[in-house]
């Protein structure tokens, strides 16, 4: 587990040193919007903090998810609202879109706790490349659940400083809640499909 300790020390870190400088902000600069910022940092700690133990989980015991029928475009609308709102007292200028018009099925079967977490952790990594957009999308192909991000940035192996300080604990834990759902002898994956200033296509396909 030395490896995802190392991810997660790194990126613990560099969220703590964020919130450190939002709370010496809302010393000196009572606000608001300085404690919205400073709510923000929370979240993305208690976010990372969840990655963390999920994807120890998974490496030590193994994932067992829990399964319903759910809605996969509700749960993409969720994240969309979540997301918006987080960009806006972030203040990035980067917009998180649905694909039109929607591809969806009504219900498919799969954990929604697990799902969540791995599509969130991939919009993170999205944000983080996009120039202005981030596409959400969600359709079946031949019996298999296909989500989908997909940003507008530079693209893998461009030479956006950005890259230097992934960790890939976000793929890493998205792969682990994939492989986790397994029906009929078929096992989850996911995809990454890029090239340099074409932007980057995460998919998770679920069975």
């Amino acid at each position: 587990m030395s490896d995802a300790l190392a991810l997660i020390a790194h990126d613990l870190k560099n969220a703590l040193g964020g919130l450190e400088d939002e709370l010496s902000r809302l010393i000196d600069d009572p606000s608001p919007v300085m404690a919205q910022r400073a709510h923000l940092h929370c979240s993305e700690l208690r976010r990372q903090f969840i990655q963390f133990l999920t994807l120890y989980g998974a490496r030590t015991e193994g994932l067992t998810p829990h399964c319903e029928d759910e809605s996969p475009q509700a749960l993409l609308q969720a994240l969309q609202r979540v997301w918006d709102a987080r960009l806006k007292v972030d203040e990035q200028p980067v917009v998180i879109s649905l694909v039109t018009p929607s591809r969806a099925p009504a219900f498919w079967y799969f954990d929604h706790r697990l799902v969540r977490l791995a599509l969130d952790a991939a919009i993170h990594n999205a944000v983080r490349f996009a120039r202005s957009q981030v596409m959400l999308d969600v359709h079946e192909d031949d019996g298999w659940l296909i989500w989908r991000v997909l940003d507008d940035g530079e693209g893998l192996g461009s030479e956006d400083p950005a890259q230097d300080s992934a960790t890939g604990l976000g793929s890493a834990l998205s792969e682990a809640v994939a492989v986790a759902h397994r029906s009929q002898g078929r096992t989850g994956r996911i995809g990454l499909k890029s090239a340099p200033g074409q932007g980057t296509e995460f998919t998770m396909a679920l069975p």
